[in-house]
């Protein structure tokens, strides 16, 4: 696997972003200056906001298809075919960023002791790297 500069490069920079209380936002540094994600940090906070983002939200900005339909979601029981529904989503989502050559599994359940919450594990196969990225992503059913 690339390692180091190269890997960077690969996978970019960008402003890393925290989950906060009030839901995301941009992560400080120490020295008050605005953190970065870069390389692999990079590549997973990138997957895990196109699960978050809802396809469409960002039509305006000229990026119709990005994001994932897993919002849909919301509402649905906790049944064997919202776990398909979902990892059926999130295969769609995580397969649109160029940095993915395919997504090798994908596994929807239900977090224990929590009605309304699903946990996605996806292995991921990564351009120019030789193991696979394993992302986790938790999707809260709740309401709409």
């Amino acid at each position: 696997m690339s390692t180091g500069p190269a890997r960077e490069w690969l996978f970019g920079t960008d402003l890393a972003v925290g989950d906060t209380a009030a839901g995301l936002d941009l992560a400080v540094a120490r020295g008050g200056d605005l953190a970065l994600a870069a390389g692999n940090d990079n590549i997973v906070q990138a997957l895990r906001l196109r699960l978050l983002v809802r396809q469409g939200e960002l039509a305006p900005l000229g990026l119709p298809r990005y994001g994932s339909r897993l919002h849909e979601l919301l509402g649905e029981p906790n049944n064997q075919r919202t776990r398909v529904i979902a990892m059926g989503h999130a295969r769609a989502a995580v397969e649109q960023d160029p940095r993915v050559q395919k997504v090798l599994t994908v596994q929807a359940e239900s977090r224990p002791g929590e009605r309304d919450a699903l946990r996605i594990a996806l292995d991921i196969q990564l351009i120019e790297a030789d193991v696979p990225l394993n992302l986790v992503f938790d999707l809260r059913l709740g309401t709409r």
